[in-house]
């Protein structure tokens, strides 16, 4: 019985080591300390997908980060198969960043889903994005040769409910600027709340001018799509609870403590200073301060710039009142390559397709002469009589080519773009190769024998026009152009509440992933400091009546006013508003410059209460609901309710004929050949002419 007993138990043990990692895996080489976070667990959902024909593939990214030391990476993978399957032949084989580690049979093949956990190797993981590949070969019962491979009843179904959950943990503390920095953003930070800016609670602008620069700058090099960082106050005991602060204060609005920091690190009069304070529970502190407001704005805008962040290996830096800390600027592309410095391979028969995620300004729409050159190359061995290559943008098909033997080893088209295609803001293309080879099941050719290879070289022609509509439909545009704010000025209230706090917190998180860099010009400014200057600016102003004068000298201009006190919406002739309802809207409103002002917009942000802020906020707050908003003008209610309407006549982009003739080349030679023939013709008549000793009298020609 002992030994039976001691049998059992080394068994169980083996079969742990074998199913669960023995250690965690460190990515970033940073040393462990004996401070650790608790482990934690971050999951990434599939889309669902369904694999259709006899071959098929489905991929998946998630994200590991340079400090988590992953404990185990467990995929679960709900799926549901066709319900002819022949359990026997068909199957499902799972690889990790291009390395096959797993393969099974989809043994319930009764029309119902099914679920399995599998834990992937943690030695083939890398730091950044992994890859999850699902290779699927459906071959149903009964099938005949040469039939099976074009049947439409090879399904399986992949399901959202599948998922990789990544278990780690990580350094509780962090020992200089960078790494606190690069933590401040990372996934685990924005899902689980972790990060936040703090600032005094003396209202000024511009602390809060600073603070949303550093929102900008840092949220378009995040990766996760959704979270925010909120603005918290000094006084706020919110602010103590979290594992990643950044307090920006001007000097003499700083604590006892902090101001003794800041005096020990050299402070002076002229610039603003970073220190990476380690403050004990887990909490990380990086404290920018300044004695004037040029500098600390300044120091703000340097969040934005991630090489020059990237750099400071310390936890002190001083940074000069006027010192240059932009990133480059950044413009609407042209020649776009998508396929990496290394290409992208195609590997296995039949449809085979690889997606590319391109961000572009969203202002901006197609014009003539954009066009799709791709190089490529692929097996000799296919069927060339059904193999071809198809492009794709957001799912639209834009053109097809052929495959044929004798360009196997170097082939390449140029495909000319629709101008009816929508790519303002992130846009998908796609390219799919379908390496069809003769008699594939009878010879039972399997693997990576078709392929196909897409060359560096390959790129995306891009020509566009900034759209001159104001609509949400091209938000944030004006207020951000070709990826930097353009000429914005921020109007808030001499006292920010709570949740006009959170509202521009979640606005400029959402702002900030349409800009690259930190250039650009954002201001904020109280209502009684608007002078000429600002005026003549592109304008966001947040607010009640109540909270915001500037919001009150302009009621009579919005599309949908407050009552003379400012408790409620009033009807127009879009929409009868009850009094009551009205008062738990809030609205955001896109005008023309509310001073005439060519070229420039107002976007006026405004509620009844507290309310109607939060309604508003939770739709430009946050980038899943933006698509809701249409038109120049929408009401939001607490129920998540939301209406668009459209006051402005539509405004189509207008471009000149000598612009359209600079943007297309082929407009370019057209012309030029037919001034040339117009010369030639005007030459030969005046030589027929003066030839013929013709003059033009009364009459007519005479000699």
């Amino acid at each position: 019985m002992k030994r039976l007993s001691i049998t059992i138990i080394l068994l169980s043990s083996l079969l742990v080591i074998l199913i669960q990692p023995a250690a965690a895996v460190n990515y970033g080489g940073v040393p462990q300390t004996d401070g650790r976070t608790e482990s934690r667990t971050l999951e990434t959902n599939f889309l669902d997908y369904s694999m259709k024909g006899l071959f098929s593939t489905t991929e998946q990214t998630f994200w590991i980060a340079k400090d988590w030391d992953v404990e185990t990476v467990l995929l679960h993978l709900e799926y549901r198969a066709t319900q002819l399957a022949d359990t026997q032949l068909s199957s499902l084989t799972v690889a990790i960043n291009g390395t096959y580690f797993y393969s099974l049979r989809p043994t319930d093949n009764s029309g119902n889903r099914h679920g399995i956990d599998i834990y992937v190797p943690l030695e083939s993981l890398q730091q950044g994005y992994n890859i999850i590949k699902i290779d699927g070969y459906m071959r149903t019962q009964e099938a005949q040769p040469c039939v099976d491979d074009v049947s439409e009843a090879n399904w399986l179904d992949i399901y959202k409910e599948s998922t990789i959950a990544v278990r780690f943990d990580k350094n509780t503390f962090i020992t200089n600027i960078e790494s606190f920095y690069n933590r401040f953003f990372e996934v685990d930070a924005l899902k689980y709340g972790e990060s936040a800016f703090v600032l005094s609670d003396a209202d000024n602008p511009a602390e809060l001018n600073a603070a949303l620069l550093g929102i900008s700058g840092i949220s378009n090099q995040t990766i996760y799509p959704d979270g925010y960082f909120p603005i918290l106050k000094l006084s706020d005991p919110a602010g103590n609870q979290l594992e990643n602060r950044i307090v920006i204060a001007r000097y003499d609005q700083l604590p006892d403590n902090y101001r003794d920091q800041a005096d020990q690190n050299g402070l002076n009069d002229e610039d603003a200073l970073l220190v990476l304070i380690n403050e004990g529970s887990g909490t990380n502190t990086l404290m920018i301060t300044a004695k004037n407001d040029i500098a600390l704005i300044n120091a703000g805008r340097m969040l934005g710039n991630s090489t020059l962040m990237n750099q400071l290996q310390s936890t002190v830096k001083l940074i000069g009142k006027i010192e240059d800390v932009k990133t480059e600027v950044y413009t609407a592309e042209t020649y776009i390559n998508f396929t990496g410095a290394k290409g992208t391979d195609y590997n296995g028969p039949f449809h085979q397709v690889k997606e590319f995620a391109i961000n572009y300004p969203l202002n901006r729409s197609l014009t003539n002469a954009s066009e799709f050159y791709l190089s490529y190359r692929y097996s000799e061995n296919l069927d060339f009589d059904r193999s071809l290559m198809t492009v794709y943008i957001n799912d639209i098909p834009v053109g097809s080519r052929k495959l044929s033997q004798h360009k196997a080893g170097g082939d390449e088209a140029t495909i000319p773009i629709p101008t009816d295609i929508d790519i303002g803001g992130a846009f998908t293309v796609k390219v799919a190769f379908d390496l069809e080879i003769k008699d594939l099941w009878c010879s039972l050719r399997q693997g990576d024998m078709p392929w196909a290879y897409l060359t560096p070289g390959t790129m995306l022609k891009i020509n566009s026009v900034a759209s001159q509509d104001l609509i949400f439909e091209n938000y944030p545009s004006p207020f951000v152009t070709d990826y930097s704010y353009n000429a914005l000025s921020l109007v808030v209230p001499n006292q920010i509440d709570g949740e006009t706090a959170k509202l521009l917190a979640k606005m400029f998180r959402v702002m900030g992933r349409y800009t690259k860099g930190n250039t650009g010009d954002l201001a904020v400014f109280y209502p009684g400091e608007l002078n000429e200057a600002v005026l003549s600016t592109n304008i966001i102003a947040v607010g009640t009546e109540d909270s915001n004068s500037f919001i009150r000298s302009n009621n009579d201009k919005l599309y949908f006013r407050l009552t003379e006190e400012g408790t409620s919406f009033l009807s127009n002739e879009k929409l009868v508003i009850d009094p009551t309802y009205g008062k738990t809207l809030g609205s955001v409103q896109l005008l023309g410059s509310l001073y005439n002002k060519p070229g420039r917009a107002s976007l006026m942000v405004v509620a009844p209460n507290q309310t109607g802020l939060a309604a508003i906020g939770n739709n430009l707050g946050e980038l899943k609901n933006l698509g809701k908003l249409s038109g120049d003008a929408v009401l939001a209610d607490a129920n998540g309710n939301v209406l668009s309407y459209r006051f402005k006549a539509p405004q189509n982009p207008t471009i000149a004929v000598v612009e359209q003739i600079a943007v297309s080349q082929d407009a370019q030679i057209f012309l030029v050949v037919s001034i040339m023939v117009l010369i030639l013709l005007a030459v030969g008549l005046i030589m027929v002419v003066r030839k013929n000793g013709l003059e033009l009298k009364k009459g007519g020609w005479r000699k």
